[in-house]
C-alpha cells in the first residue's frame, strides 16, 4: 500500500503504519523486517503533508523504538526526509518542523551499544542542524536541535564541524536564554568546545562565553552548576585562556559561591574546582594568586571549612596550601587573611576531626599548621 499510485491508500497506509509504530519495540521490529523504512522515506516524494507526517512520525518511532532498530534507522540513512525539512523549514508546516527536529534527537540519542554514535554517521547531519539553529524559530524546536547536537557532539571532530558550520557564535548567545531546557543543553555543548581547549574552547571565549557564564550564575539557579562546569574547563586549559578567566568579573562570583553555606553542594562543587585550577595555575605564574586574593579567595575558602562535605573542605585545604606554602610576594598577605578568616582553628578543627576515609586533607592541614602555626599544630592534652 506504500507503494501505491494511490495517494488514498499510500495515506491510509502510512496512518496505520505510525500507529503500529506506538506499539511494542517488537511489533516495530515487524513493521522494519517487512521493508517499512525505505517505503517510508519514498513516501516523502508525496505532496500531501499529511500523509509526509504520519510517514515521518512512524521513522522517529522506529528510531526510538531500540538500540538495534535505530542502528538499522542510521544505517538506511533514514534521518535524509527529517533533515530535508529542517534544511527548508518554511516549505513545511509549523508541526512537521517540530516532528522533524523530534526525529532528528531521537536518532542522535546515544544508543547503549555505542555502536553508531560516531561522527561519520552524522557527518551530513551537523551543518544543516547548525543552520536551523542561526536561523529564527521558536525556543521549543531550537531546543531540540540543540539536544541532538549535544548528543553528536561527543568527540573533538564532532566539535570541530560545529565550529566550522559557523553556530559558536549562536550557541554562546542561547546560553544566557529564557528557555531553562534550550539553556541547558547549549551549556552542555558549550562545555564540549571547553573541554578540547585550542581553538575550540578559544572560539567560545571570543564570542563572550565568559559574560555569558556569569549572566548564567547571577540570574539562572538551575544552570549554576553546568556555568562553573564550562569555568573548570577553562580554568585547566593553557595559562593564557585561563588568564581570560580569572580577569573576568566572574571570579568574585564564583569565590562567592564557595563562601555562602547555603548554596547547592554540587554547585560549590563546580566553583572550588574552578579554584583550584587557578591555584595550580599560580605555581607558574603568580599573578594568578594575586586574582586570587583580590577576589577573596582565602576568605572563601575559610568559609568553606565550616562545611560537613569533605570534597569541599579537601579542594579548599588544597587552595589554602598553594596560596600560603608557595614562595611568592603575596604569601604573608595570604597567611595573614587565613588568620583574619579564622581559618588556623578550622585548619585545626580538620585536622582533628577529619581522619579515615579524609586523611589526605587532614595531614594537609596538620602540616600547614606545623610550619606556619606551630602553637596550634599540636593536640589537645587529655
Amino acid at each position: 500500500m506504500l507503494s501505491s499510485s494511490n495517494a488514498t491508500l499510500v495515506s491510509e497506509a502510512s496512518w496505520i503504519i505510525f500507529n503500529v509504530t506506538l506499539g511494542t519495540s517488537q511489533q516495530t521490529s515487524a513493521v522494519v523486517s517487512a521493508g517499512a523504512i525505505p517505503r517510508l522515506v519514498a513516501v516523502f516524494a508525496s505532496d500531501v503533508e499529511d500523509t509526509t507526517h504520519n510517514a515521518l512520525l512512524a521513522l522517529g518511532n522506529i528510531a526510538g523504538a531500540s538500540d538495534r532498530l535505530r542502528g538499522i534507522f542510521l544505517e538506511q540513512r533514514a534521518f535524509r526526509p527529517a533533515l530535508a525539512i529542517l534544511a527548508d523549514p518554511s516549505k513545511f508546516s509549523a508541526t512537521t518542523v517540530n516532528t522533524a527536529t523530534w526525529v532528528m534527537d531521537t536518532c542522535a540519542t546515544p544508543g547503549t551499544t555505542g555502536k553508531y554514535n560516531k561522527i561519520s554517521t552524522f557527518s551530513e547531519t551537523v551543518p544543516v542542524l547548525c543552520k536551523f539553529i542561526q536561523q529564527k524559530h521558536k525556543s521549543k524546536p531550537i531546543a531540540v536541535i540543540v539536544r541532538a547536537l549535544r548528543h553528536i557532539c561527543s568527540s573533538k571532530a564532532a566539535a570541530e564541524m560545529i565550529f566550522e558550520a559557523g553556530a559558536v557564535p549562536c550557541l554562546v548567545q542561547i546560553c544566557t536564554s529564557e528557555n531553562p531546557g534550550l539553556r541547558q543543553n547549549a551549556l552542555c555543548l558549550v562545555a564540549q568546545f571547553a573541554w578540547h581547549e585550542g581553538m575550540l574552547l578559544q572560539s567560545i571565549l571570543d564570542n563572550g562565553i565568559l559574560q555569558a557564564l556569569q549572566t548564567c550564575i547571577t540570574n539562572h539557579v538551575r544552570s549554576r552548576r553546568l556555568a562553573c562546569c564550562v569555568a573548570s574547563n577553562i580554568a585547566a586549559a593553557t595559562p593564557l585562556q585561563a588568564e581570560a578567566l580569572i580577569q573576568s568579573s566572574i571570579l568574585p562570583i564564583l569565590t562567592g559561591l564557595v563562601a555562602n553555606q547555603g548554596e547547592e553542594v554540587k554547585v560549590q562543587h563546580e566553583a572550588v574546582t574552578v579554584l583550584v585550577q587557578l591555584a595550580k595555575k599560580g605555581e607558574r605564574n603568580h599573578d594568578f594568586f594575586s586574582s586570587l586574593l583580590e577576589g577573596d579567595c582565602v576568605e572563601a575558602c575559610c568559609a568553606a571549612l565550616h562545611s560537613t562535605d569533605w570534597v569541599m573542605a579537601g579542594k579548599s585545604v588544597l587552595i589554602i596550601k598553594y596560596l600560603i606554602d608557595t614562595p611568592w610576594s603575596g604569601a604573608d598577605d595570604a597567611i595573614e587573611r587565613l588568620e583574619d578568616s579564622d581559618g588556623v582553628r578550622l585548619l585545626r578543627k580538620i585536622w582533628l576531626e577529619h581522619g579515615g576515609n579524609r586523611w589526605a586533607e587532614s595531614a594537609t592541614a596538620h602540616t600547614l599548621l606545623k610550619v606556619y602555626f606551630p602553637d596550634s599544630s599540636r593536640r589537645p592534652r587529655v
